[in-house]
């Protein structure tokens, strides 16, 4: 049967929240095939999947087991469009990781690979990062920005211990602080005194090219 690129699209949505890797692996190739752009399976395919997903962690009931590998098939997804990816030179670089007391990556997962689509070398430390650890990566990697995610609302606060301990080790004035995730808002990252908070990939793409300098809006050219 030929599938029309909005049955592919369903298709891998139906795929991911099934946890069935091989399928979304499968089917992203087949778009691929039909000229689909990396553009379109992530933002009609990947990114909804991965909000499904999202409001399914903050219910009160979802199976563990199942969440898991329909986490897994999302990363597949990633890793198989990452090789597309444009080639850019000299990147600026962002330190990105989950917060302490919190072990979600859906979504930091999908922003890190948006970040390094548009150019960025992305340090993933991954998930319950303690405060002293997002200094330690200041320390050894400079990067331009440091990206903190937290879904809970009682890890958000190991956000503002976070830039206290960089204030304290003299690093803070270096680095560009940008904050996300379901319950941060605007309001909270600025009484933190993060210079950002983003709710979504293109926002956090756009943010983090105002951070550093780079003014123009997420339009990289995809194949």
């Amino acid at each position: 049967m030929d599938l029309s690129r909005h049955h592919i699209i369903q298709k891998i949505i139906n795929a991911i929240m099934e946890g069935e890797a091989n399928d979304v692996l499968n089917l992203i190739e087949l778009g691929l095939k039909k000229s689909m752009s990396v553009e379109e399976l992530l933002e009609e395919a990947l990114i909804p999947a991965t909000k499904q997903l999202s409001d399914i962690y903050q219910g009160a009931n979802f199976n563990i087991p199942d969440v898991l590998l329909s986490s897994r098939a999302i990363k597949a997804g990633t890793y198989a469009l990452k090789p597309l990816f444009p080639k850019k030179f000299t990147p600026n670089k962002i330190v990105i990781g989950t917060v302490e007391g919190d072990i979600h990556d859906i979504g930091k997962n999908l922003i890190t690979m948006f970040l390094e689509f548009s150019g960025f070398e992305v340090i993933d430390l991954g998930v319950n990062i303690t405060p002293i650890q997002f200094m330690q990566a200041v320390k050894s990697y400079n990067p331009d920005i440091l990206a903190m995610s937290a879904i809970l609302t009682t890890t958000m606060g190991f956000m503002s211990e976070t830039i206290n301990i960089l204030i304290q080790h003299q690093l803070r004035d270096q680095v560009k602080i940008l904050v996300g995730g379901g319950p941060v808002t605007k309001e909270f990252a600025a009484s933190i005194g993060a210079d950002g908070c983003a709710d979504n990939p293109k926002d956090t793409v756009k943010i983090a090219q105002q951070l550093i300098g780079k003014n123009n809006s997420f339009t990289p050219k995809y194949p």
